[in-house]
């Protein structure tokens, strides 16, 4: 005699999860403000009009070919799409451990659809951001769509990684947390986004490219701008920092599964 129960395979009921926690992330996060969507582009667009102000005559030298407020625009969706994955992933597990009681929800689960959430939007953020470019009458073409889709990748994954990283050790500490988000200040400054990298003294240029996203950014430009070059990136300095995030915060997460799902 057949059965009319349908088996749902892992991978099914996994998607099925995700999908429902992606939803309700973006009713928690846009659903309840005025501006919705449109705050996640007014806030960078705001401190990319201010850097311009700042620093726009004075760039012009250093960027030939390059328009400055592009050059602004790919180095801060770069770094506010990193940030936002990780303080957007610190508290993630611990504000949806109600959830955790069904044993179809995964503690990673509620990290991935934040990651997804943040995708997204800072997908529009890019393609609203070059589509002002356009009616502004700056140069917006890509010099290489696979190589930026694939830095912005990179970007993505070590943001979820650090995220999930400081998401677990929260557990142990509710000073990790704070300590993490504190360094993202003067990784903020120090990630090249109003400045070519290039024109820093020797001298401090070692110190700044200690900071991965400065590295992360070098990418993502060299593959937008044809002119602009990655030189100085040490594609074997980043892929350290990402692989080591990544089996660092997987080994951490498979340790303490178990303990957050009980806790």
């Amino acid at each position: 005699m057949g059965s009319d129960v349908e088996i749902r395979r892992p991978w099914d009921i996994q998607k099925a999860v995700i999908t429902a926690l992606f939803l309700r992330e973006m009713k928690t996060r846009f659903g309840v403000y005025n501006l919705g969507y449109f705050w996640a582009i007014l806030e960078p667009a705001a401190v990319i009009i201010v850097f311009w102000a700042m620093f726009g005559l004075r760039m012009r030298k250093h960027l030939p070919g390059i328009d400055y407020p592009m050059f602004l625009m790919t180095g801060m969706v770069s770094w506010r799409l990193f940030a936002s994955l990780v303080s957007r992933s610190l508290p993630a597990m611990k504000s949806n451990q109600g959830l955790f009681i069904y044993r179809q929800v995964k503690p990673i689960d509620s990290l991935i659809s934040r990651m997804l959430v943040e995708c997204l939007v800072y997908f529009f953020v890019f393609i609203s951001f070059v589509a002002a470019g356009y009616f502004l009458g700056y140069d917006i073409r890509v010099a290489n769509i696979p190589a930026l889709i694939a830095s912005f990748a990179g970007v993505i994954l070590f943001g979820f990684f650090v995220g999930l990283g400081g998401s677990l050790a929260s557990y142990y500490s509710d000073t990790i947390p704070r300590v993490i988000n504190l360094c993202m200040r003067p990784m903020f400054y120090s990630s090249g986004i109003f400045f070519v990298v290039a024109t820093v003294p020797d001298k401090f240029r070692w110190m700044l490219l200690l900071n991965p996203m400065l590295q992360w950014n070098e990418l993502v430009r060299a593959s937008y701008f044809a002119t602009y070059s990655a030189d100085l990136v040490n594609p074997l300095y980043i892929g350290a920092w990402l692989l080591g995030s990544s089996y660092a915060s997987l080994w951490f997460y498979m340790k303490l599964k178990e303990k957050i799902i009980a806790s």
